[in-house]
């Protein structure tokens, strides 16, 4: 047996992720996706700007861009609410 492990692991080298704030379940691990997802947006949004040839993007490109990233907050919003009702039921609380 080796000193370094650690005994919560059992040896299987993965950490317990059920007490982490959006690795507990499912939900939460799509509403962390789509938060990236926006702030990908946000930044390739900044890109247009860079590769316009007038120095600002096209009102088409700033509406696509603007759309996936309120969407993509209002879908990661609502999936964070879903875990969050679910860990509370699982751990026997709720409303």
């Amino acid at each position: 047996m080796h000193a370094d492990r650690n005994p919560a692991t059992n040896g299987s080298g993965r950490r317990d992720t059920s007490q982490s704030r959006f690795f507990c379940n499912t939900p939460r691990k799509v509403s962390l996706l789509f938060g990236v997802l926006a702030f990908a947006a946000l930044v390739i949004g900044g890109g247009f700007a860079e590769i316009s040839s007038n120095g600002a993007p096209t009102s088409l490109e700033t509406a696509i861009v603007r759309w996936i990233i309120v969407g993509s907050l209002v879908i990661g919003v609502i999936f964070y609410i879903i875990g969050g009702r679910m860990q509370a039921q699982r751990q026997g609380g709720g409303r």
